[in-house]
Protein backbone atom coordinates (compact mmCIF):
# COMPACT_ATOMS: atom_id res chain seq x y z
CA UNK A 1 0.00 0.00 0.00
CA UNK A 2 1.16 3.53 -0.63
CA UNK A 3 0.97 4.43 3.08
CA UNK A 4 3.45 1.71 4.04
CA UNK A 5 6.87 2.59 5.38
CA UNK A 6 9.57 1.32 2.95
CA UNK A 7 10.62 -2.30 3.43
CA UNK A 8 14.25 -1.44 4.27
CA UNK A 9 13.07 0.84 7.09
CA UNK A 10 10.76 -1.86 8.44
CA UNK A 11 13.55 -4.44 8.37
CA UNK A 12 15.89 -2.06 10.19
CA UNK A 13 13.24 -1.38 12.85
CA UNK A 14 12.60 -5.11 13.27
CA UNK A 15 16.32 -5.79 13.78
CA UNK A 16 16.64 -2.85 16.19
CA UNK A 17 13.75 -4.11 18.32
CA UNK A 18 14.95 -7.73 18.21
CA UNK A 19 18.42 -6.65 19.36
CA UNK A 20 16.89 -4.67 22.24
CA UNK A 21 15.06 -7.68 23.68
CA UNK A 22 16.57 -9.78 26.45
CA UNK A 23 18.48 -12.72 25.01
CA UNK A 24 16.41 -15.87 24.60
CA UNK A 25 17.24 -18.99 26.59
CA UNK A 26 15.78 -21.53 24.17
CA UNK A 27 15.18 -21.95 20.46
CA UNK A 28 11.43 -21.79 21.06
CA UNK A 29 11.74 -18.49 22.89
CA UNK A 30 13.92 -17.02 20.11
CA UNK A 31 11.47 -18.19 17.43
CA UNK A 32 8.62 -16.56 19.36
CA UNK A 33 10.56 -13.30 19.82
CA UNK A 34 11.18 -13.10 16.07
CA UNK A 35 7.52 -13.69 15.23
CA UNK A 36 6.06 -11.32 17.78
CA UNK A 37 8.57 -8.57 16.98
CA UNK A 38 8.19 -8.74 13.20
CA UNK A 39 4.40 -8.89 13.39
CA UNK A 40 4.37 -5.84 15.69
CA UNK A 41 6.59 -3.84 13.33
CA UNK A 42 4.47 -4.77 10.32
CA UNK A 43 1.23 -4.00 12.18
CA UNK A 44 2.55 -0.56 13.10
CA UNK A 45 4.32 0.41 9.88
CA UNK A 46 2.09 -1.03 7.15
CA UNK A 47 -1.59 -0.99 6.39
CA UNK A 48 -1.35 -4.56 5.07
CA UNK A 49 -3.34 -7.10 7.05
CA UNK A 50 -1.56 -10.14 8.50
CA UNK A 51 -2.58 -12.77 5.95
CA UNK A 52 0.33 -15.22 5.57
CA UNK A 53 -1.38 -17.01 2.70
CA UNK A 54 -0.75 -13.86 0.60
CA UNK A 55 2.97 -13.61 1.43
CA UNK A 56 3.98 -13.75 -2.23
CA UNK A 57 1.90 -10.74 -3.29
CA UNK A 58 0.95 -8.50 -0.37
CA UNK A 59 4.33 -6.87 0.39
CA UNK A 60 4.12 -7.56 4.10
CA UNK A 61 7.09 -9.16 5.89
CA UNK A 62 6.31 -12.42 7.65
CA UNK A 63 8.33 -14.29 10.29
CA UNK A 64 9.89 -17.71 9.66
CA UNK A 65 7.41 -20.55 9.40
CA UNK A 66 7.73 -24.06 10.81
CA UNK A 67 7.14 -25.60 7.39
CA UNK A 68 10.38 -23.96 6.18
CA UNK A 69 12.45 -25.49 8.97
CA UNK A 70 15.65 -27.22 7.85
CA UNK A 71 18.55 -29.01 9.52
CA UNK A 72 21.98 -27.44 9.45
CA UNK A 73 24.59 -30.01 8.35
CA UNK A 74 26.97 -30.81 11.20
CA UNK A 75 25.00 -28.71 13.69
CA UNK A 76 22.26 -30.62 15.51
CA UNK A 77 21.90 -27.63 17.86
CA UNK A 78 20.97 -25.12 15.13
CA UNK A 79 17.85 -24.99 12.96
CA UNK A 80 17.56 -23.00 9.73
CA UNK A 81 14.40 -21.37 8.45
CA UNK A 82 14.20 -20.32 4.79
CA UNK A 83 12.34 -17.11 4.02
CA UNK A 84 11.90 -15.24 0.75
CA UNK A 85 15.07 -13.17 1.13
CA UNK A 86 16.82 -14.56 4.18
CA UNK A 87 17.79 -17.58 6.17
CA UNK A 88 17.22 -17.39 9.90
CA UNK A 89 19.29 -19.66 12.13
CA UNK A 90 18.19 -20.37 15.68
CA UNK A 91 20.34 -22.31 18.13
CA UNK A 92 19.06 -24.38 21.03
CA UNK A 93 20.53 -21.78 23.42
CA UNK A 94 18.33 -19.03 21.91
CA UNK A 95 21.04 -17.48 19.72
CA UNK A 96 19.85 -15.97 16.44
CA UNK A 97 21.66 -15.31 13.18
CA UNK A 98 20.03 -13.94 10.04
CA UNK A 99 21.80 -14.09 6.67
CA UNK A 100 20.81 -12.84 3.26
CA UNK A 101 20.64 -15.39 0.45
CA UNK A 102 24.27 -14.65 -0.45
CA UNK A 103 25.30 -15.81 3.02
CA UNK A 104 26.09 -12.32 4.34
CA UNK A 105 25.29 -12.00 8.05
CA UNK A 106 22.79 -9.18 8.59
CA UNK A 107 22.02 -9.85 12.26
CA UNK A 108 23.47 -11.89 15.07
CA UNK A 109 22.49 -12.14 18.70
CA UNK A 110 23.83 -14.50 21.35
CA UNK A 111 21.61 -16.69 23.46
CA UNK A 112 21.11 -16.05 27.17
CA UNK A 113 24.31 -18.01 27.85
CA UNK A 114 26.30 -15.45 25.84
CA UNK A 115 27.14 -17.88 23.03
CA UNK A 116 26.49 -17.16 19.34
CA UNK A 117 24.86 -19.65 16.98
CA UNK A 118 28.03 -19.60 14.87
CA UNK A 119 30.94 -18.49 17.08
CA UNK A 120 33.65 -16.46 15.36
CA UNK A 121 36.90 -18.34 15.05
Amino acid sequence: MSDDVPKAVRVAEFLRRLAALAAASTAEEAFEQIGITLDAVEDELTATLNRPELWETDGRLYPPQHDKKRRVPGRSDVTAYRSEGHRTFIANNGAIEIRDLNGRVVFTKPGADGQLAFPKE
